[in-house]
C-alpha cells in the first residue's frame, strides 16, 4: 500500500504525532509551526518546530519537510524532467542503506500521476547551507570530495544501477531527454536573456559544444556508479564539528548513474572562481582518488580519472544554461546560475583540448 502524500496544511500536529509513533519515537505533539528554509528553485523546503505534550524520548525539537515547489512552472519542470520521482525514489532505494553523506528521512511518499511528494527528515539546525555565490573554504571542499567519495564508492561499479528505470544516464531505458537538442534549444535563449552578462569565455564554450554534447560524454571511460549530478555548494550543508555528519548532500533530484569524477568536475567549475579552482584542483582529485581507494574501489579502476574529470568539466556549464531556463526566474536565481556557467567555461577553456569536444 502506497504512502499517502501530503500537503503542507495536512501535515499538522496529530498526523506527525502518529507518523512518529510508526517510528518507535514516544511523543504527544500539541501544535506545530512551519518556516521556509533554502534557496531550492524546484522543491519548497520547511523547517517545523514541534510543540510537546509530551516527549519523554527527548525526540528533537525540528524537523524539516520537502514538497514540491509553490511556483506552478517549477512544479511543471520537476515533473517534466522526472526531478520529484528522482529524489523520491533515491530515498526510497537508496538512503540510509549504505554509510553515505545524505539526510536521515524519517518518511517519503511518491504519488505516481502528480509527481506530488512528501518527504520528511530530521532536521540538522547546526548545519549551515553552503553559498554558490561564495567560495568554499579548504576544508569545505576536502569534506565535499570525502562526501562525493562515500556516495561514490558505496554503489562502485554494480551493474544493478543500470536495471532502474528513473535516474539519469541509466540504461535500462533511453535517455528522456536529448542533451545536444536540449541545449540548442536553451544556448540561445540564455544569450539573449543575459546579453553582455555572457561573457567571451561563454560563448566560445556554448558554440562548441553545439551538437557535440552526447558524443563528449561517451568518451569518458570509467566505472559507473550512482551520481548526484548537482553537486555543488547550495546542495552541502557543512557543520565541521559534527564527529557523524560534518556535511551532508542534499536535494537528490537529479539522481543519476554515470561517471563519478564528473560530480567533482562539476563542483570545481560550479564552486570556484578560475584563480582558486586551479590552486586546488589537483590536491582535490587527489583527495578524491585516495578517498575511493581507501573505501574499497579497485585503484586499477581509476586509470582514467584524469581524463574523465577534464571530459566532463563543461557539465556545470551545461546545468547553469539549461536550468536557468526552466525554473521561476530570481535574481539570486539569474547570479547564481551565470556564475556557473561562467566558473565552469573557464575550467573547460583551461583544461583545453582534454576538456573541449573532438
Amino acid at each position: 500500500m502506497s504512502l499517502p502524500v501530503l500537503s503542507r496544511d495536512e501535515i499538522t500536529a496529530e498526523w506527525l504525532t502518529a507518523m512518529l509513533r510508526g517510528k518507535g519515537h514516544d511523543v504527544a505533539i500539541a501544535s506545530i509551526e512551519a518556516k521556509a528554509i533554502g534557496t531550492g528553485q524546484v522543491g519548497a523546503t520547511y523547517r517545523i518546530a514541534l510543540n510537546f505534550d509530551a516527549n519523554p524520548d527527548g525526540f528533537p525539537p525540528t524537523i524539516v519537510a520537502k514538497l514540491p515547489s509553490n511556483d506552478e512552472l517549477s512544479r511543471t519542470t520537476g515533473k517534466s524532467h522526472l526531478t520529484y520521482l528522482r529524489e523520491s525514489r533515491f530515498y526510497q532505494t537508496f538512503a540510509g542503506k549504505k554509510p553515505m553523506a545524505v539526510p536521515d528521512h524519517l518518511y517519503i511518499a511518491f504519488d505516481e500521476d502528480s509527481h506530488a511528494f512528501t518527504l520528511i527528515m530530521h532536521d540538522l539546525p547546526n548545519h549551515v547551507q553552503g553559498n554558490q555565490l561564495g567560495e568554499p573554504s579548504r576544508e569545505e571542499a576536502l569534506l565535499a570530495v570525502d562526501a562525493a567519495a562515500s556516495i561514490h564508492a558505496a554503489w562502485w561499479g554494480d551493474p544493478m544501477l543500470d536495471t532502474l528505470d528513473w535516474p539519469n544516464g541509466t540504461k535500462a531505458v533511453p535517455p528522456q531527454l536529448d542533451s545536444d537538442v536540449l541545449f540548442g534549444m536553451f544556448w540561445p535563449a540564455f544569450c539573449d536573456r543575459y546579453g553582455d552578462r555572457v561573457n567571451a569565455n561563454m560563448r566560445t564554450v556554448g558554440e562548441a559544444f553545439l551538437g557535440k554534447l552526447n558524443a563528449n560524454y561517451d568518451t569518458r571511460q570509467s566505472p559507473r556508479c550512482l551520481t548526484h549530478n548537482d553537486f555543488r555548494p547550495d546542495n552541502m550543508l557543512f557543520n565541521v564539528g559534527d564527529p557523524v555528519k560534518p556535511i551532508v548532500i542534499v536535494d537528490w533530484q537529479t539522481t543519476g548513474v554515470g561517471i563519478g569524477v564528473g560530480d567533482i568536475a562539476y563542483y570545481t567549475g560550479t564552486a570556484f572562481d578560475a584563480g582558486h579552482r586551479r590552486d586546488i584542483e589537483e590536491e582535490l582529485l587527489a583527495r578524491y582518488k585516495a578517498q575511493l581507494i581507501s573505501r574499497g574501489v579497485p585503484e586499477p579502476d581509476l586509470e582514467h580519472i584524469h581524463d574523465d574529470y577534464c571530459r566532463s568539466a563543461v557539465a556545470g556549464f551545461l546545468m547553469g544554461v539549461t536550468a536557468a531556463m526552466v525554473v521561476e526566474r530570481t535574481d539570486r536565481g539569474d547570479d547564481m546560475f551565470l556564475a556557473m556557467a561562467r566558473r565552469s567555461a573557464a575550467m573547460v577553456l583551461d583544461h583545453g583540448a582534454k576538456a573541449l569536444p573532438q
